[in-house]
């Protein structure tokens, strides 16, 4: 993965050198590189019916750019275009193998210009973004594993021996998201605005664990009143860009006692001994940025911003950073953290950042063998509820980030209004490797007695044992980071499937519970006696089908989930009288549209986990 900087320069440099070829840029919203050299650039722009995109190649024979399911040829959508003698070419393909890949009967990528100079091919096509082809890929908001591919020399015919020539080692895939509502980065209106640099300082990564949380509390400068901060942007170490997983930054409590360390210092691991207890309470602040792999710049809209040095703020923030190093490499060290535009133009709305999803806990269990595992959490009612009555009116969600680890493969964020359940955001073909900020086309207002539910779909037929909820990256995570506005004094808000539901599938029929560990003694049956949570759950006989089963058990199942929310220290609200027992929440959910007389285009239906099989012992 490029860092930000070297694309940025990247792209100046193509533009710069090629501009006579290219041309200008400013009717695309869209540009990437999809190889790493910067070879080939990728521009593009959309409506709500059509996709029109520009290829700039390093090369004067063919160009190929496709749509996968999963990153491989079969099943891909495919464009192969070349220009030869002036005039350009364009063929609408597909795969079904690894192999030249054939044209397609319906051609529904147009050409609408070609031309190339000693150095590079410009294709510029277009299409609709539904065209009820069966050999098309559906054009959505879910991230897309783009193929790039070029050869050198143009074909003679379309296909066949004199076909397009296979392209050796000039090819690729890269995720991305085509039909992305970002913000231009740069596109403020304020004039007055600075830059503070939030970094770890040449921080060891330990090479004898794969997952690492690193904390180090930051001093902000003195500001005259109250500022937004208008953007952030990761700055990664070079080389470190697969090491750096995700950060989170929390504002420390006005008035408090915080260990500030020396310049100089690297900081601690957090949650540990080292780790000074005057940090803690730090995590009772509000949650200030969270950024993931994969993720750019983060640009809010013109009308919110992140409030930064109001009377109620101090001047520490709490940086947690994780590192993900599952070779246990040695020698990583790492500088890597976020740059924060702050301005004193203050925007109409201060903005939020709420978490809603499963409680991170080994009771959240993954099954192995499972094709599409369910999990799914929300926000207590109650509590919600009660913080949207603290602030007085409802909130606005203008975007937002989906969260899980490695076997996550779908995931959606749904509101219950009116017992009406529609859908935020959703990624059918979600990417552990590109977590970013999705901002809404349109915002989605939350109001009093409303639910909202983060689901999880896991794909775990590769392996052989259970999965549970933790915070690193071998474990799982069902999470969404809304961003919001008005800011209220809610910062977290998670469920969990009932224990008992959960260990009952398993085969247990009573345990006694330390909440402290987090631990369960089983007491009944006299065969499980003496073994672990995780014992009985590895012995259950794991199948895709009983995976289902176990899943409908949970979401579906008479026992109510434990409901958890976490208020920044900005409120009076007792939160543990709102974490009751709740059911899991469930509304009408509506048909989705058939655009294609009586096909769904993939990505677009919404199905519930089947009721099948039963426990271990069915």
């Amino acid at each position: 993965m490029e860092t930000v900087s070297r694309l940025l320069v990247l792209a100046a440099t193509t533009i710069v050198l090629y501009g006579q070829l290219v041309g200008a840029s400013a009717d695309f919203t869209h540009h990437e590189f999809l190889d790493e050299d910067g070879k080939f650039l990728l521009f593009w722009k959309f409506d709500d019916e059509k996709i029109e995109l520009e290829a700039r190649v390093q090369t004067t024979g063919w160009v190929g750019l496709g749509l996968s399911p999963n990153g491989g040829m079969p099943g891909s959508d495919i464009v192969i275009g070349w220009v030869k003698d002036g005039t350009a070419h364009l063929t609408d393909r597909y795969a079904d193998s690894k192999s030249q890949p054939p044209v397609d009967e319906s051609q529904d990528w147009e050409l609408v210009s070609g031309n190339e100079n000693g150095t590079h091919t410009v294709l510029r096509f277009n299409r609709k973004l539904t065209t009820c082809d069966v050999r098309d890929r559906v054009i959505n908001a879910d991230t897309m594993r783009v193929l790039w591919a070029w050869h050198d020399d143009d074909p003679e015919d379309e296909s066949g021996p004199s076909g397009p020539a296979y392209h050796g080692s000039n090819r690729g895939t890269r995720s991305t998201v085509l039909l992305s509502n970002i913000i231009a980065p740069d596109n403020f209106k304020e004039t007055n605005y600075t830059t503070v640099d939030l970094l770890m300082n040449n921080v060891s990564v330990p090479a004898d664990q794969d997952t690492t949380y690193w904390c180090r509390v930051f001093e902000l400068p003195e500001l005259a009143g109250k500022h937004h901060m208008i953007k952030y942007e990761p700055i990664i170490t070079p080389g470190n860009e697969g090491v750096v997983h995700h950060l989170l930054i929390y504002s420390c409590q006005k008035d408090s006692s915080v260990t500030f360390l020396p310049q100089e210092h690297p900081g601690h691991q957090c949650y540990t001994p080292n780790m000074p207890r005057d940090w803690y309470p730090c995590y009772g602040g509000s949650l200030l940025a969270a950024w993931a792999i994969g993720a750019e710049a983060m640009a809010y809209p013109a009308h919110v911003g992140f409030p930064i040095g109001d009377v109620d703020d101090s001047r520490y923030v709490l940086v947690e950073m994780h590192y993900d190093n599952p070779q246990l490499a040695s020698g990583i060290r790492d500088s890597s953290g976020l740059r924060l535009t702050l301005t004193p133009e203050l925007r109409d709305h201060d903005m939020g950042i709420l978490e809603v999803g499963v409680l991170v806990n080994k009771h959240h269990v993954v099954p192995p063998s499972a094709e599409g595992f369910v999990s799914a959490g929300f926000c207590n009612a109650n509590c919600l509820n009660a913080f949207l009555e603290e602030l007085g009116e409802p909130i606005h969600i203008i975007g937002l980030e989906l969260h899980s680890h490695l076997l996550g493969v779908k995931m959606s964020a749904r509101l219950i209004h009116n017992g009406t359940e529609t859908e935020i955001a959703r990624d059918d073909n979600y990417d552990f490797n590109l977590q970013f900020f999705r901002m809404l086309k349109k915002e989605v207002t939350v109001y009093p007695g409303d639910t909202l539910v983060t689901e999880c779909t896991y794909r775990s037929t590769h392996k052989d044992k259970v999965t549970y909820g933790g915070p690193g990256t071998p474990d799982e995570m069902c999470e969404t980071f809304f961003l919001y506005y008005p800011r209220f004094n809610l910062t977290f808000c998670d469920s969990l499937p009932n224990l008992y539901s959960t260990a009952s599938f398993a085969g247990v029929e009573n345990f006694e519970y330390n909440g402290r560990r987090g631990d369960i003694k089983i007491t009944a049956p006299e065969r499980l006696v003496n073994m672990s949570f995780e014992d009985v759950m590895e012995a259950v006989p794991w199948t895709d089908q009983k995976a289902h089963a176990f899943s409908s058990s949970l979401l579906d199942g008479p026992l109510p989930f434990h409901t958890r929310c976490r208020p920044s220290f900005r409120t009076a609200i007792d939160t543990d009288a709102l974490n009751t027992d709740q059911p899991f929440p469930r509304g009408k959910m509506p048909e989705p549209e058939d655009v294609c007389s009586g096909r769904t285009p993939a990505g677009q239906a919404t199905t519930r986990v089947p009721v099948t099989g039963g426990g271990p012992g069915q």
